[in-house]
């Protein structure tokens, strides 16, 4: 074999070599193809799984509204404590008002606390958004008690000014229960929920102090 020969070899084996390594080109196309970006429906996993969430649990709690020992004597029962509850209040202001079932009335106004004046809508929505929020169950047992107590002292002022507009604005009555203390209660819940979840969120832990001594 002659020298001219080895050589042409020698280039048909490099130039063999050269087809089986990959160009940079296709080494950059599959590491772009391996960093592509997440799809818009994994990025909002958190927000849609919390909206399916809150949506399950309103629809649980709506639906354990409709059973009937429910109807006939958990909701009447909390609402004759609710007028307990105020008349006690209100007597505290000299008005000498009697709660008898769930009305609660004296010489100069009367109210009855009808299902929908209870706030219990408005608690229902506050637990599923604190059940549904991802936040540590430790946070979500406290958040939820405590909230609903809230919401239904708030629900005591609320009958207790529904009673005295009554009083003395006695026109302006029928205004504050449906187009003031409704979207005001719905409103405080949400503002509620708000709180606890950054409360929930908010990092407490404060950081240690590192000191770095020269060498």
């Amino acid at each position: 074999m002659s020298h001219r020969q080895v050589k042409k070899k020698s280039k048909r084996d490099q130039s063999q070599g050269g087809a089986a390594t990959p160009s940079e080109g296709s080494v950059s196309k599959s590491a772009q193809r391996g960093k592509r970006k997440p799809s818009w429906i994994y990025a909002k996993r958190p927000v849609l799984g919390f909206v399916v969430l809150f949506g399950v649990l309103m629809g649980v709690f709506y639906g354990i509204t409709t059973l009937r020992v429910v109807n006939t004597s958990i909701i009447p029962a909390y609402m004759r404590v609710n007028a307990k509850a105020s008349s006690a209040i209100i007597n505290i202001f000299g008005e000498g008002s009697t709660a008898r079932g769930t009305n609660v009335s004296s010489s100069r106004f009367s109210v009855n606390i009808q299902h929908g004046c209870d706030a219990v809508a408005p608690t229902m929505l506050f637990v599923a958004a604190v059940l549904a929020f991802p936040a540590p169950l430790v946070t979500k047992i406290p958040g939820a008690i405590v909230g609903s107590i809230i919401l239904a002292l708030i629900n005591l002022v609320r009958i207790i000014a529904l009673f005295f507009t009554g009083i003395y604005f006695p026109k302006a009555f029928e205004v504050m229960h449906v187009d003031v203390w409704q979207p005001v209660f719905i409103l405080l819940a949400l503002t509620l929920w708000i709180a606890w979840a950054w409360w929930a969120t908010h990092d407490r832990v404060q950081p240690t102090d590192v000191s770095v001594e020269a060498s």
